[in-house]
């Protein structure tokens, strides 16, 4: 869905009108046919990330879900959550990192991307499977920073 944004205040300072395209992106012209959203005394920003989430799933979803702590986030302007590993089990393994990603694919309102324990159990004795769950999935653990970081090194 195409929008006309008018009257927000860009990061909080000028007031101007955003043109926002079918797959979300801004553009430079208003798209024709589309709808228009009042944002008069509202403040544009960016989508926003949080740097330490504790979605409690999987073993607390009596307290929080995956779903449920997206929904929040998004409703909140967060546009990517990382997940802590203090779950149980710990997220101290591929599987558990990549079932933490699949569940936030599933939720489709963040992105969501899994913090994984440095260490098994989170009981500073042994290492966790750092190198597996950093390639468990494409797009879980890495980001577009990070991806063309290492790509780039000589």
């Amino acid at each position: 869905m195409s929008l006309i944004i008018t009257g927000a205040k860009v990061l909080g300072e000028k007031t101007q009108d955003l043109y926002v395209d079918d797959a979300g992106l801004l553009v430079a012209e208003a798209p024709a046919g589309a709808e228009t959203l009042d944002a008069d005394g509202l403040v544009a920003l960016p989508g926003l990330v949080d740097l330490h989430t504790h979605l409690r799933e999987p073993g607390r979803e009596d307290a929080e879900t995956i779903l449920t702590g997206s929904r929040a986030a998004a409703m909140g302007g967060f546009t990517a959550v990382l997940a802590m590993a203090n779950t149980s089990p710990v997220t101290d393994t591929a599987e558990a990192a990549l079932r933490v990603f699949d569940l936030g694919r599933e939720a489709g309102l963040v992105d969501v991307q899994p913090v994984g324990a440095v260490t098994k159990g989170l009981a500073g004795e042994e290492l966790a499977e750092l190198g597996l769950m950093a390639r468990s999935a494409p797009g879980c653990g890495s980001s577009p920073t990070t991806a063309s970081a290492s790509t780039t090194r000589g």
